[in-house]
């Protein structure tokens, strides 16, 4: 069965992953009924600052199906230097930080030789605009476990906003089938004030067996066949979805007053297996 955070989020534990279907639809949750996820936030001088709210189409907010969407907001203020090894140990954070976020952290799954799908509607909000010096806005990520031997790899992939060729983009990498050349979803500019539905179907395999098939609002943008799917040895992770940005340190000794804020919407968030008739087929 489907497992799906629809509108807002839902009920999140991995036992109940294949067979649980949680809808939206006439059920409101709020944040202190949500189990299984953890909000993540990182703030200067470990200052916790929660942006993560809930939304309502009725208050003229985004909602891409449904009455609610969540909304996430980044600003400078919630800047910190990070602890153990994301710390920065050779700057001193006194008040400006060099990563922040605001996510939601979904529950630890076990990938090796599973196959899944996962799905989400993202909203840029019209006065989003892309961070310059060489920092890192990460939208969406599935982050690995860092339990097995050798795994050191921080993500098995994420979407980031990208600078290409001159242009920035909302795009997709692979710690495991990098490739030079990024999967675009679409410029920054096209996406601002609408909503884009993502869709990636997976085959998580630590050797040259593994598949990643990718959709933009229902057509197929990539499809990464005979490649490895789990960075380095790792065979688990779990999702994390919100905003998060690092090597904002650029912004320290010119003009800290010029990092931005950053807000976007996600929506229709889904995390299930295939269907019989959507698995891949063998060898092809």
């Amino acid at each position: 069965m489907n497992f799906k955070i629809s509108k807002l989020l839902s009920f999140f534990l991995i036992s109940f992953l294949l067979s649980t279907h949680l809808s939206a639809d006439g059920h409101k949750t709020k944040f202190k009924d949500i189990k299984g996820f953890k909000k993540q936030f990182i703030s200067m001088h470990k200052k916790k600052v929660n942006r993560i709210i809930e939304v309502k189409k009725s208050d003229g907010y985004p909602v891409y199906e449904g009455n609610t969407s969540i909304q996430f907001t980044v600003n400078r203020e919630d800047a910190g230097c990070g602890t153990g090894k994301a710390q920065t140990t050779q700057i001193k954070c006194d008040g400006k930080g060099n990563r922040s976020r605001q996510e939601l952290h979904l529950g630890n799954m076990k990938l090796k030789n599973k196959e899944y799908i996962y799905e989400y509607a993202v909203y840029f909000d019209e006065n989003y605009e892309p961070l310059e010096k060489g920092a890192v806005v990460i939208i969406g990520q599935m982050h690995t476990d860092n339990k097995a031997k050798g795994c050191h790899s921080c993500c098995h992939f994420w979407f980031q906003d990208f600078k290409y060729k001159g242009e920035r983009y909302y795009s997709w990498a692979s710690k495991a089938a990098y490739s030079s050349e990024p999967v675009v979803i679409g410029k920054i500019s096209d996406l601002k004030g609408k909503w884009t539905h993502i869709k990636f179907h997976v085959l998580w395999k630590l050797d040259n067996t593994g598949r990643f098939k990718i959709y933009k609002n229902d057509e197929v943008i990539a499809d990464l066949k005979n490649v490895k799917t789990l960075a380095d040895t790792c065979t688990g992770g779990y999702m994390k979805m919100g905003i998060y940005r690092h090597r904002t340190i650029g912004y320290w000794n010119s003009d800290w007053e010029s990092l931005q804020d950053q807000r976007v919407y996600l929506d229709s968030i889904i995390l299930r297996k295939p269907k019989k008739d959507e698995k891949f087929e063998k060898n092809k």
